[in-house]
């Protein structure tokens, strides 16, 4: 099942050449849906900026940041590839720096700008070894050449490099959490559920072109994918501020994404048809899943701040009462990320866990225990993920309004007269989220393509109920479950009668009314958690913590540091600036010298040409 076009054009070694294939229908769908949703979206969250400045340089962008993407996953040649990949790189920096007045915000900007350009010179590296062994540019040529399994391993690993940078894998993700947060909300909810998905997809294609791969390379995703998703929720757990937050959450998920991967590869290593549909499947199922709900998140954190404007959690709190829809389409969000039943993301978790189980009964002793080692970490980064979304949505949408020392007073001004075009998106998504959640075969089957084309087998001579019969039984179960505590509350409403019942003040010693300091705040419900793993995650203390009988007013917080950031970046920027430094004292400062050197260099380009 596979639509080609192809058209000759001028630019060297390349050509109009576009291929859409189950890989790419993958991907085609999170791209198509949360282009419109979030188009929709920006229409209503920028209308404050109508007739305060211009807006038509944003709309464009965003146009040719659409195009590119579109051109990314159709691709079929090396140069129409890196050409959209560059102009989606170059797109997406002008769009994260729509609010450029601020200093975090270009500084956010050019960290993503340098780090997609390092990224992008590992590609090269990749596609000239790949061109030059295969000797063309054209995808579907070089998937019928075999690669010696020396050369594989380096192509793997650049590519690992390459777009691990964009998909966000860890220690390479360190424009994603000042990113994420500096974008306007319609932009964050595109990076995190498709742009950083580009550095999936152009793994998967380096997968599907490569058709054999040393057995280390499965394992070596595996390690990522265990990394990436238990550090990530790590991270986002000592996080203050929503969107910070939810980026590091979209790391958790990439390792998600690639545990899948992992067990896809090792499938196909081990001639295990069956494992390697599951992993592939379920690792692209993730690919939609977490599009869908990160965007739905993403969108109503943008309405929290927008009426707030605050996106400090430890700030916020009670917008339930005054900002209902928006609370209930979060908590959708919410519970689909946190891979429960009934929603999207337990599916794709559900595919996952079972071929990690099916990886201990069909691979040999090492496969056995990275298929435990992933089954453990998966079932821990569901734990944390209930955990951080408690703490999220607790703090923001339940109990009062926190406004300790901020003056932020918005209990009575906030309510939910959001536009249309802001409400219809975050619906869309959400009922996406459910509709998968409940009804998952039309989209899992999608994504079983994928992963048989990754695999390189036929969909059709795998036995697919073996894993339908246990998903459907459990959906099943759990929809009488949740029918049976329905059914338990309207009950118990029936018994009670509809009058409300009377409440009375209790006995309270002269003290009867709870300050909004009284509450849990985001620090104080993940400081548990936070201080198991305070060494790894070099989390840090401030201020003083309240003492006596009578104490004096305290205040204490609290931060996780990024020891990727901390430990390899800064020092490796520290030393970049020195020796640039150096070069700076050193260089020519005649203009003739240079006006010389672009003389040299034509002539070369000349000759070249006439040869």
């Amino acid at each position: 099942m596979e639509s080609f076009l192809q058209i000759a054009w001028p630019v060297p070694f390349g050509e109009l050449a576009l291929k859409i294939d189950p890989l790419s229908l993958v991907f085609l769908c999170p791209v198509i849906i949360l282009l419109i949703c979030a188009g929709a979206y920006g229409v209503g969250y920028m209308r404050p900026y109508w007739g305060k400045r211009p807006l038509g340089a944003h709309v464009g962008f965003y146009l040719l940041f659409a195009l590119a993407l579109l051109l990314i996953v159709t691709a079929n040649n090396v140069i129409l590839f890196l050409g959209a990949w560059e102009t989606m790189t170059i797109t997406t920096f002008f769009l994260i720096i729509f609010s450029d007045e601020k200093e975090a915000v270009r500084k956010a900007g050019f960290l993503y700008l340098i780090a997609s350009h390092c990224a992008t010179f590992c590609l090269l590296i990749m596609f000239f070894l790949m061109a030059h062994f295969a000797g063309s540019m054209d995808f579907t040529v070089m998937s019928k050449v075999g690669f010696p399994l020396e050369l594989a391993g380096i192509i793997f690993l650049l590519a690992l490099a390459g777009f691990g940078v964009k998909a966000g894998f860890l220690p390479l993700h360190v424009w994603l959490p000042y990113a994420h947060p500096a974008a306007p909300a319609h932009i964050s909810a595109l990076l995190s559920g498709v742009a950083i998905k580009m550095g999936i997809y152009g793994l998967c294609r380096v997968l599907w072109i490569v058709g054999i791969l040393p057995a280390w390379c499965g394992y070596m995703l595996i390690i990522i994918g265990v990394i990436c998703g238990v550090m990530g929720v790590l991270y986002a757990l000592g996080q203050h501020e929503l969107k910070k937050l939810l980026a590091y959450h979209s790391i958790e998920n990439i390792g998600i994404i690639t545990l899948g991967l992992g067990v896809g590869l090792l499938g196909r290593s081990y001639d295990q048809p069956f494992l390697a549909v599951l992993g592939f499947g379920g690792g692209l199922l993730h690919v939609i899943n977490h599009s869908l709900f990160k965007g739905l998140l993403f969108l109503a954190a943008g309405s929290v701040i927008s009426k707030t404007h605050s996106g400090d959690i430890d700030q916020l709190g009670g917008l339930a009462k005054t900002m209902p829809v928006t609370s209930v389409l979060f908590l959708v969000g919410a519970l689909s990320i946190c891979g429960l039943p009934l929603f999207n993301g337990f599916i794709s978790e559900f595919i996952i866990f079972f071929g990690l189980f099916q990886g201990v009964l069909a691979l040999p002793l090492l496969g056995v225990i990275f298929s435990v080692l992933g089954i453990i970490a998966l079932a821990l980064m569901g734990a944390l993920a209930i955990a951080c979304f408690t703490k999220v949505y607790g703090a923001v949408f339940s109990g009062q309004p926190r406004s300790i020392d901020s003056g932020l007073e918005y209990s009575k001004t906030v309510d939910e007269t959001t536009s249309i075009w802001m409400l219809a998106p975050m619906i869309i998504l959400a009922w996406l989220c459910a509709w998968i959640g409940l009804a998952p075969k039309m989209m899992s089957g999608i994504t079983f393509l994928g992963g048989a084309c990754l695999a390189r087998v036929d969909l059709f001579l795998i036995d697919m109920s073996r894993i339908y019969i246990p998903l459907s039984t459990t959906i099943g179960i759990a929809f009488l479950f949740s029918g049976l505590i329905l059914g338990l509350l309207v009950m118990r409403r029936f018994i009670l009668g509809a009058e409300p019942q009377p409440v009375r003040e209790a006995w309270g010693c002269g003290f009867t009314r709870v300050s909004v300091r009284a509450q849990y705040t985001a620090s104080s419900f993940a400081r548990s958690i936070i201080d198991l793993v305070k060494n790894i995650l070099q989390a840090r203390q401030y201020g003083a913590k309240a003492g006596g009988y009578f104490p004096l007013r305290a205040r204490l917080a609290s931060s996780v540091r990024d020891v990727s950031e901390d430990m390899m970046f800064r020092p490796l920027l520290a030393g970049l600036t020195r020796l640039s430094r150096k070069i700076d004292a050193r260089r020519v400062l005649y203009t003739q010298m240079y006006l010389m050197y672009i003389f040299l260099f034509l002539i070369f380009l000349l000759v070249w040409k006439l040869r």
